[in-house]
């Protein structure tokens, strides 16, 4: 790489177009534009890089639209669409693009000129030309086009996704607004556009988006963009709002679209619902917590718990209180009422409780909302200050525990496989119950065979049956019973089982025996 100040070692030594105009109304024109690429550096080792044209006003000397790009390196381009020029070095090569002319324009003539060429030689010089350098050349031509006097249309305009209507200014750094917009024209295609905002006393804020090339990416800028960017979807616009501003709302007043032909449309009248931004000082609250702090959500129905704040500042009574987000574990929590209620205490609480089994959740975003209108944001998802309340299931402490177990009938015949048994688990309280059952048959070596598994009511104490029939060329001899118990919190306890980690069963060895079937008769 140059030193700063340094001329660079690489520099364009030959640009021109193959023809000074061409006609494109037909849709299908195309034009080379050929390059020379040098190096002075012993060590340089082909080049890479990419080149930019544009449409450009004369008058002004300003640039309309997207422009159109191709990356090239030592190869040419990776889609074929710059070749090279027989007899290349390492130090100089020669390129051809085949440039695709669009059919449309600002008007039955346009004129292309190449905006910039970017490039390396592989030996650490590089270059980054514009118009100053490029204007050496003839670095323009002609299109005949037809031209496009239609704008882009504006098929929504939306809060951009995850953006909450109540925004959360903070102290010295202002807010920001993002907005999802879709958009097509049919003809040139979308350039770029703005959004306009207006809040408190008639201030105005805008957000601008444009389409562009990047070298890895291609076409960005602007959500999905559709070919030769005729339709944009999901396009997502930010408006910073600056610091210090009163509290009120900002709505969207107006969008302004504009074509690749430079033709631009103002969309007023918009009907998109306003954004509350808020630095809590005058609606605000303290004391957040959730009572309990831990609810039993084993057992079914599943307890509510209470949130609870202290607000101040209210005008007319807190109205609305949202529990917006849950931190990492959005799914197993839920506000079950935004209503309040006010306490003798004034605080004011509403309902909410955790899913079945384990959770737990950390509040990561609150939006209060008073009669007047006026609002408080909390929550680190939101930008705010922390709320610092967290919802938990009780602990899966006190795991099953078997008292004593049965079995009928307790002997079989080798070949009866129709025959139902049933078991009957005899079961202490536990914190979570059983959910789940791997059932086996241990034979005299101790091997176990595993009979059935899957899911069971479930049962926190008292009897649990279980039904098996006996495994299809079960030879005949005397079986122990064991199995493995799965509670609501997935985790597991073993009786009779081989092995140190299970437990003996109580009163000693559960056996079945199975008989030969010319015994049994």
């Amino acid at each position: 790489m140059a030193a700063p100040g340094a001329a660079s070692a690489m520099s364009v030594s030959a640009l021109s177009f193959s023809a000074k105009s061409v006609d494109a109304t037909t849709g299908s024109a195309t034009i080379e534009l050929n390059w020379t690429m040098t190096s002075s550096n012993p060590n340089a080792s082909g080049f890479g890089g990419d080149i930019h044209i544009r449409r450009t006003n004369l008058k002004t000397g300003t640039y309309i639209g997207t422009e159109l790009a191709v990356g090239f390196d030592s190869q040419g381009s990776p889609l074929g669409d710059v070749t090279i020029e027989p007899g290349a070095t390492p130090a100089s090569s020669t390129y051809t693009w085949t440039v695709p002319v669009p059919q449309y324009g600002v008007g039955t003539k346009t004129t292309w000129a190449v905006s910039e060429i970017q490039g390396g030689d592989g030996a650490g010089d590089s270059i980054d030309w514009t118009a100053p350098q490029l204007s050496a050349f003839p670095r323009t031509f002609t299109a005949r086009t037809t031209a496009d006097q239609g704008s882009p249309s504006l098929d929504q305009i939306a809060l951009a996704q995850g953006m909450q209507a109540t925004v959360y200014e903070s102290s010295g750094q202002g807010a920001t607004l993002r907005y999802q917009l879709d958009s097509q024209e049919a003809k040139s295609g979308v350039y770029g556009g703005t959004v306009v905002v207006t809040g408190p006393g008639g201030r105005k804020a805008r957000g601008a988006f444009a389409i562009g090339w990047d070298w890895s990416e291609g076409y960005q800028g602007c959500g999905n963009i559709g070919w030769m960017q005729r339709q944009v979807l999901d396009c997502t616009v930010t408006v910073s709002l600056p610091a210090g501003l009163p509290e009120g709302d900002w709505k969207v007043t107006e969008v302004d679209l504009t074509s690749n032909a430079g033709v631009t449309h103002a969309y007023t009248g918009l009907s998109e619902a306003a954004v509350h931004v808020t630095s809590d000082s005058v609606l605000s609250a303290t004391g957040f917590a959730f009572t309990p702090s831990q609810i039993d959500s084993w057992h079914s129905p599943v307890p509510t718990a209470q949130f609870s704040l202290r607000p101040s500042g209210v005008v007319g009574g807190v109205s609305s209180v949202q529990l917006t987000t849950w931190g990492n574990n959005a799914n197993e929590c839920q506000q079950l009422s935004t209503v309040p209620t006010v306490q003798a205490d004034g605080t004011v609480t509403v309902p909410v409780r955790g899913l079945p089994r384990q959770f737990s959740c950390q509040l990561t975003g609150l939006i209060i909302t008073d009669g007047h209108g006026n609002q408080a944001v909390y929550g680190s998802s939101l930008g705010a200050p922390d709320v610092d309340a967290t919802l938990t299931n009780i602990p899966d402490a006190v795991l099953p525990t078997v008292d004593g177990v049965t079995v009928t009938p307790r002997t079989v015949a080798a070949n009866d496989t129709q025959t139902w048994i049933k078991l009957t688990i005899n079961l202490s309280a536990s914190t979570a119950g059983v959910n789940g059952i791997d059932l086996y048959l241990v034979d005299a070596s101790g091997h176990a065979e595993s009979i059935q598994s899957g899911g069971v009511p479930t049962t926190f104490s008292g009897p649990l049956d279980e039904y098996f029939t006996l495994p299809q060329g079960t030879a005949p001899g005397t079986y122990t019973i064991g199995f493995r118990l799965q509670d609501q919190g997935y985790k597991t306890v073993s009786y009779g089982l081989p092995g140190s980690g299970s437990q003996p069963m109580p009163g000693g060895p559960v056996t079945l025996a199975v008989t030969d079937p010319v015994t049994a008769r």
